[in-house]
């Protein structure tokens, strides 16, 4: 875990100093995600979890695979971690013009109103009920990164919303099918 943790903080500063290399190609985003939930599902199931996922067929993309894979792997890991027993995490992947969405959503215990507009900070935890334990682990260093990756692809992650029945975060992305100039 701290090697991860090491890493997270090496990839952060990498960025930061603009020194990151970027590896774009051309990728197909249905696939990117199907991986990424096999790898999750281990957790998953283990903590009595189930993933649902809806993708469109044949989404191609250009971008840095690794780094969506990672964008996608810590949405995804918080959203197992956080998610009540015996329930079900959601994933979608649709177009919408000239951009994908993918939609993320668990029920569990809600991120409070207050730690909301925090959680995509460097370290940041909010309170007792969805701070790091021996079963969710992290440094709060995962939405930050994944918000990093959507950004140096041109899109954004956010909270949708964080309730009682559900929490849902939408990663958009433009979508390209060539690299940029």
């Amino acid at each position: 875990r701290l090697s991860r943790v090491v890493e997270d903080m090496f990839t952060l500063a990498r960025a930061d100093a603009g020194n990151y290399p970027v590896q774009s190609q051309l990728m197909y985003l249905d696939e990117v995600v199907d991986e990424v939930v096999r790898a999750v599902r281990v957790l998953a199931s283990n903590m009595n979890v189930l993933i649902e996922v809806d993708t469109v067929s044949n989404a191609p993309f250009v971008g840095d695979e690794e780094l969506i894979k990672r964008l996608i792997m810590n949405v995804l890991d918080n959203a197992v971690k956080y998610a009540a027993p015996g329930s079900v995490v959601q994933v979608e992947v649709r177009q919408e013009a000239d951009r994908y969405v993918i939609t993320v959503s668990n029920t569990g215990a809600a991120i409070p109103q207050d730690a909301q507009a925090h959680i995509f900070e460097r370290f940041y935890r909010g309170d007792d009920a969805r701070s790091r334990t021996e079963s969710t682990g992290g440094a709060g260093l995962g939405l930050a990164i994944a918000r990093w990756v959507a950004r140096l692809h041109g899109g954004e992650v956010s909270l949708v919303q964080s309730t009682d029945q559900d929490t849902v975060f939408r990663s958009v992305l433009p979508f390209r099918e060539t690299p940029e100039p």
